[in-house]
């Protein structure tokens, strides 16, 4: 029994595999390139090798085991997982430790990042950007001149990144160092930015012109000295380029031949060889242009048409500050010349002794070449003599308030010829050359004509028309009313008429007499409508005077009570009389029998005794008379037919 028991225990002795259940641990889990850090492995097995492994490579010696802690030192290149193979001595069974444990390597900054330059030559104070391809996360970039670190530095962003823009001082090349935040790991990027800096051109500089005052359309010459050959100088119109840049030549430099259109200042830019941007020519020059006058402006006449001996004022519209005007009549320059203000200026007054176009002529302070206005004006002369115009009145002779017609058969165009009657002006007509009618003109007793001529200033009769004008007769009517119907009466009496005389009576007859007075009888109550023509063909009226006569003591109706339809021109019809207010009654005429021989509707004074066509026999007949009127009753009554 002894002897197997033995055979079994070293049977379990020449098996045995160490633990694997160790702890493992590390110092740092990340550190920067080329740091050392330690790993342990506790409790360690005696008779036990310990050997670090990384990716199944194996790193260093084997550490025996002693009972407690061991310790790797070791120095990685790059991030690495680390697990420890334990082996027996004896047996040399081996088995990998469960626990393993990994480290971070922090690498230093890449260095072949490619490297820009917006500007690699620049003039003094000219900036320039240095950018770079691409950037790492957590990795400052920094500018360096071989002397400094230059500006802030600026993070990597894992993208392209560039520098602010800034203005270097002199030639130098750049690198750029890279920084790792955390390890404070640097690299120098193996690509450099080279930068040429050189000096801005001289600015001052004295250009100069050859004149400095010109009239518009004149050419000027600018010249510049002294010039730098590695400089181009251009010249400016403001901020308009004038023709192409010139170089230097270390002498005087004459540009084109320039023709401003206006007055301005002339400046230079120059551009150095390195330079980016051009400077200005610190001193300018001046160009004072000035233009010819306007020829727009218009001249204005006071008066086109005058009358010799009488004056005329020409003047210039909305005339230009500083021109001076010269008034020329066709023949000769007219002294003095005047000088615009901006507003309408006269000439002095001119009073020309025949037709005559006057132009006028401007010219400029500087520019002195006189030069004539668009538009001209002409004065007209009208040679008429006083009371030289014939006339006619139609007709000549009037009666007081009829209307003539004076005419002048002749006129001149562009005459105005006014009518007056004494003081006051009555019309005005300007002439187109053919004859002047001033129509229905309503003279006065009083009146005196004249026409006179509106062109001239002063007053200048033409003509003097002679028209005649009667009086109007007038009237003067008194009246007398009928007691029995037919025995009204009128008396006309006349005054300021010229006889003879013609008096007119509606309803009645017309009178002629060298009688200023007229008497009439025997009337008829109505009304009458009275006219008076005296020799000179005047009359009393238009329509002539109305005049009524009524019935005596306010009787509204007489009825005759006879009729003798004899012939004799006497009570040949049967007559009602009644007041104009009435109108015409209707009427009914029976025999003695109750018989009705005769009926009207509206009596007008017509029956002379007849029924059938015969005339009735002498006696007594009966009426009846119906006004249709509330004031008056229907009358009844008789009357006598007589004298058959």
């Amino acid at each position: 029994m002894s002897g197997y028991s033995e055979l079994i225990s070293n049977q379990n002795v020449l098996t045995a595999i160490p633990n694997n259940s160790q702890t493992v641990t590390i110092d740092k889990e990340i550190i920067c390139e080329g740091e050392l850090t330690q790993i342990h492995v506790t409790p360690t097995e005696i008779g036990v090798n310990y050997q670090l492994q990384s990716e199944e490579t194996t790193i260093g010696i084997p550490q025996a085991g002693n009972g407690s802690e061991i310790h790797f030192t070791i120095t990685p290149s790059k991030s690495t997982n680390y697990q420890i193979v334990a082996t027996d001595d004896s047996t040399l069974e081996s088995t990998t430790l469960s626990q393993t444990t990994s480290i971070e390597v922090i690498s230093a900054p890449i260095n072949d990042i490619a490297v820009s330059i917006s500007e690699k030559q620049i003039c003094i104070g000219e900036n320039t950007t240095i950018s770079l391809s691409t950037s790492e996360t957590g990795v400052s970039y920094q500018l360096y001149d071989k002397t400094s670190m230059q500006g802030d530095c600026i993070q990597g962003t894992n993208s392209a990144i560039s520098f602010p823009e800034f203005s270097p001082f002199r030639s130098v090349p750049y690198h750029i160092v890279a920084t790792n935040n955390i390890c404070a790991s640097t690299s120098t990027l193996n690509q450099t930015a080279m930068v040429l800096v050189g000096l801005s051109p001289e600015d001052h500089l004295h250009p100069t012109i050859d004149k400095h005052t010109i009239c518009k359309n004149e050419e000027v010459v600018i010249s510049l000295t002294p010039t730098d050959p590695t400089v181009s100088y251009q010249l400016y119109d403001g901020d308009t380029p004038i023709g192409a840049p010139l170089y230097g030549n270390s002498e005087d430099l004459n540009f084109e031949p320039t023709t401003p259109i206006a007055s301005t200042t002339y400046r230079i830019e120059a551009l150095g060889n390195k330079c980016l941007n051009p400077v200005d020519i610190r001193y300018t020059v001046n160009i004072d242009v000035h233009n010819p006058p306007q020829t727009n402006r218009e001249l204005l006449v006071d008066r086109e048409k005058i009358c010799i001996g009488e004056e005329a004022i020409l003047s210039i519209k909305n005339s230009e500050n500083g021109i001076f005007y010269q008034l020329h009549d066709g023949s000769n320059f007219l002294e003095p010349n005047i000088i615009g203000n901006g507003n309408t200026i006269d000439f002095p007054s001119i009073a020309p002794l025949k037709r005559s176009q006057y132009q006028v002529y401007a010219h400029e302070t500087v520019c002195i070449d006189k030069i004539s206005l668009n538009n001209s004006q002409q004065i007209d002369i009208f040679d008429i003599q006083p009371l030289s115009l014939e006339n006619f009145v139609t007709p000549s002779e009037i009666c007081l308030g009829e209307l003539v017609d004076i005419e002048l058969p002749t006129s001149i165009t562009g005459i105005e010829y006014i009518l007056h009657d004494g003081n006051e002006e009555i019309g005005s007509i300007t002439s187109s050359g053919k004859a002047v009618v001033f129509e229905k003109i309503l003279p006065s007793e009083q009146s005196s004509y004249k026409i006179t001529i509106g062109n001239c200033v002063d007053e200048f009769i033409g003509s003097k028309p002679e028209i005649v004008v009667h009086r109007n007769p007038k009237l003067q009517i008194l009246s007398k009313d009928a007691r029995y119907g037919n025995d009204g009466q009128l008396t006309i009496s006349t005054s300021d008429g010229t006889a003879p005389y013609k008096y007119i009576i509606d309803p009645g007859e017309t009178y002629s007499t060298e009688a200023e007075l007229l008497e009439l009888n025997n009337l008829a109550i109505g009304t009458y409508q009275i006219l008076l023509v005296d020799g000179n063909y005047c009359r009393s009226s238009d329509a002539g005077q109305l005049v009524e006569i009524h019935l005596e003591d306010g009787k509204k109706v007489i009825v005759g009570n006879a009729l003798t339809p004899n012939g004799d021109g006497i009570n040949d019809e049967w007559l009602i009389q009644f007041e104009p207010d009435l109108t015409a009654p209707e009427v009914f005429i029976f025999n003695i029998y109750g018989q009705e021989i005769y009926h009207s509707k509206s009596y007008q004074n017509n029956w002379k005794g007849s029924y059938n066509g015969s005339v009735l026999a002498n006696g007594a007949y009966y009426y009846l008379i119906d006004f249709e009127s509330e004031a008056i009753k229907p009358i009844r009554g008789t009357l006598s037919i007589l004298g058959n």
